[in-house]
């Protein structure tokens, strides 16, 4: 065939087969004679008629598929996808088949895809070879971020601080921007001034490094605005297109630094570009719209399927989901395990939804869904009740560690609660931030009173930051009884906050909203300064009580924490012996490293331990021994119903045999009638505290309670 045509059609590797007869499924070849052909089908020479071999069972199957095409009376095509043989010399060969009916003409064209194949594996391989490269970059980033942060909060002049930030900046590997509280930059370094370099033309203006950043932030991300507004962190990718036409793929991360108020005092800015990584990965279609690590759809691919199922105008639901804390796994374990429990989570996820729902990774620890056919909030509720069951048993890592992790799932409808796709991205996102300030495992629908909560927590916030400013805090003491004493031995320390508007504010509604903020890192101090310094004035009185105060988990992580606590007892001369730090069970699980070692400087320091709501939480009782404790704390939950519930006797009664066997003294919560008093007596419990003796009070009615001495 020494034809035009066929020199074509062998350049582009590639032969065309006609079909003789359907019935019989044999075919001619009609153009192209490449060796690799003659291989695949021997029988072809010359143009005789032949059918295809059975050592072919792919391209067989195919053939089925075919049939229908071609039986048909209308123009049309169909692609096999790709395939691998390897012939009897063992030449591998990756290919690739189209079916098509063309005119009455029934054509079957065979391709040799091999060498498309090994670019694409080429392409691959550089691609996660990049990848890897940028994993690098965000570790310096981890690293360099903990040091600007140790300079910013550090107390030191203004002028060395700069100094010092100047140079830490300069020898980093990476753009680096520090903007103040109004995001103007104060800092920025040499390799930023590089990667946004920009042509100097009369016609065009040259803008900031910052305000591109900015521009950008605002209009590639929906969740820009809660971002700001709740000071949070955020890494990511931004396309810039730099003047006159270049295209840039940036990699940014931002971080807030705050004050003791939590207010923000600086804004860090990483940026890397990350365009030849992109360019890798944009050459292979695959690539382009997946995930490298998790293998799910990525950010891109999301945007595009949101897009295509709003255009539709059929209704769904879009779920957001985050995972708790993620960031504490990942200093804690390590990056590589934090890579394997994204991986795992994302399967598990994927598992458990139908094959029309779409799924994809948006961000670090972040995933969307689309949820295909389902517009009522009880079948989304099923959906999310699947994801939460799937994610709840432990990720175990490399060294066999189990890991167990909470997550919080926000969710919206198309078209109910807007009809827009980044609309929606912005309400499924709040409604996340939402549902995590109120739960560890929540599916948070978006309403009007996401709205408002969210309002009403900016209003709390703020006004909790006045009380700091103007002191408007007050510690209440709740006495502890010894049962073979019958006096005062311990008082809890419990805060109060006399609200200039709304009166007095129990805890329970003001210190949730401070752990999120952070706030309970100053306010927590303050509640250490005012302990100590009560104490020191119970002990002027020749009294020896023991002040206990609560440890949130938040200040457990405070790396200040025992340096401030030793300070102040210096500050105030407080005999250490009179002050006891009171954990929650929850704590030993979650940071066990972290509260040993806080815990063991404490009591070398003279201080006692108890752990608050035992028997609530699950840690194991050879941890427990571990740990350097004095007391348990049951839970007034089981006190409650001691008298009437035999499960709750037999808790109680297990629970103060166990102390006394790992020699630790009990103390029983919520008392509040004398037969719950008594059947604590019969069982040898050491010490009570309850409403039967005192509610918390103010520190000048403790002291008259002091006196009576004997209860």
């Amino acid at each position: 065939m020494p034809s035009l045509l066929n020199d074509v059609i062998n350049s582009f590797e590639q032969i065309i087969l006609e079909v003789v007869d359907l019935d019989e499924e044999t075919f001619k070849l009609a153009e192209g004679d490449s060796p690799w052909a003659q291989e695949l089908f021997p029988h072809s020479v010359n143009q005789h008629p032949f059918c295809i071999s059975d050592d072919l069972p792919f391209l067989k199957d195919f053939l089925i598929d075919a049939r229908l095409l071609w039986s048909n009376t209308e123009n049309a095509r169909m692609n096999s996808g790709f395939w691998t043989e390897v012939t009897k010399n063992n030449n591998e060969l990756h290919l690739e088949a189209v079916a098509i009916k063309q005119r009455n003409q029934n054509i079957l064209v065979v391709c040799n895809k091999s060498e498309e194949f090994s670019f694409r594996q080429n392409t691959m391989q550089s691609a996660r070879e990049q990848l890897l490269f940028n994993e690098q970059l965000l570790d310096q980033n981890e690293y360099l971020h903990t040091r600007l942060l140790a300079i910013l909060k550090k107390p030191t002049e203004q002028q060395n601080t700069l100094n010092t930030l100047t140079k830490t900046i300069e020898k980093a590997g990476c753009a680096v921007l520090i903007a103040n509280t109004d995001l103007v930059t104060v800092l920025i370094n040499s390799a930023a001034k590089r990667l946004f370099e920009q042509e100097k033309s009369s016609h065009t203006q040259v803008i900031e490094p910052l305000d591109i950043i900015i521009k950008l932030l605002k209009n590639q991300l929906p969740e820009y605005e809660r971002i700001i507004s709740t000071k949070s962190n955020w890494e990511g990718e931004l396309c810039w297109m730099s003047p006159p036409s270049t295209l840039k793929w940036l990699k940014i991360a931002l971080y807030p630094v705050t004050d003791e108020l939590n207010d923000v005092k600086n804004w860090i800015i990483f940026a890397n570009d990350i365009s030849n990584m992109k360019h890798l990965v944009q050459r292979n279609e695959q690539l382009a719209f997946q995930d490298m690590l998790t293998e799910l759809p990525n950010r891109l691919s999301f945007w595009q399927s949101l897009e295509k199922k709003v255009a539709k105008e059929e209704p769904f639901y879009l779920l957001y989901i985050d995972i708790n804390d993620f960031k504490q796994y990942n200093e804690f374990f390590g990056h590589d395990e934090g890579d394997k429990l994204l991986i795992g989570f994302g399967g598990r996820i994927k598992n458990a939804l139908k094959e029309s729902d779409f799924i994809a990774r948006v961000g670090g620890d972040e995933f969307a869904i689309i949820l295909s056919n389902i517009n009522n909030e009880r079948d989304c509720e099923k959906v999310a009740q699947r994801i939460l069951n799937c994610t709840q048993s432990p990720f175990i890592t490399s060294k066999s560690a189990s890991l167990k992790v909470s997550i919080s799932i926000g969710a919206a409808n198309f078209p109910r609660d807007s009809q827009y796709a980044e609309e929606l991205m912005k309400f499924v996102d709040l409604s996340t931030y939402s549902g995590k300030q109120n739960s560890d495992n929540s599916l948070q629908f978006y309403s009007k009173s996401v709205v408002d909560a969210s309002h009403y927590r900016i209003e709390m916030e703020h006004d909790l930051k006045l009380a700091i400013k103007n002191n408007e805090f007050e510690l209440f003491l709740q006495p502890i009884i010894n049962l073979k004493r019958k006096n005062i031995v311990k008082a809890e320390a419990l805060i109060r906050w006399h609200h200039p508007n709304k009166g007095l504010v129990c805890p329970e509604e003001f210190i949730p909203i401070a752990e999120k903020s952070e706030l309970i890192i100053t306010i927590g101090k303050w509640v250490i300064a005012n302990s100590c310094l009560l104490a020191h004035e119970i002990s002027k009185k020749e009294e020896q009580v023991i002040i206990t105060m609560n440890l949130s988990p938040v200040q457990v992580l405070d790396e200040s924490l025992f340096s401030y606590l030793h300070a102040c007892i210096k500050k105030y001369n407080v005999d250490p012996s009179l002050l006891e730090l009171e954990v929650t069970e929850g704590i030993l699980i979650d940071d066990y490293s972290k509260i040993e070692k806080l815990l063991s400087k404490a009591r070398a320091l003279g201080l006692s331990v108890s752990v608050d709501d035992f028997g609530t939480g699950y840690s194991s009782l050879s941890r427990l021994k571990e740990l350097p404790l004095d007391f348990l704390k049951i839970d007034q939950s089981f006190v409650q119903d001691i008298v009437n519930d035999d499960n709750d006797k037999a808790i109680v009664k297990a629970v103060i045999s166990m102390a006394h066997n790992l020699n630790l003294g009990v103390i029983a919560e919520g008392v509040e009638t004398k037969e719950q008093l008594n059947f604590l007596i019969e069982n040898s419990c050491d010490l009570v505290q309850g409403y039967l003796f005192s509610k918390p009070i103010d520190f000048k009615s403790f002291t008259n309670l002091l006196n009576q001495k004997k209860f």
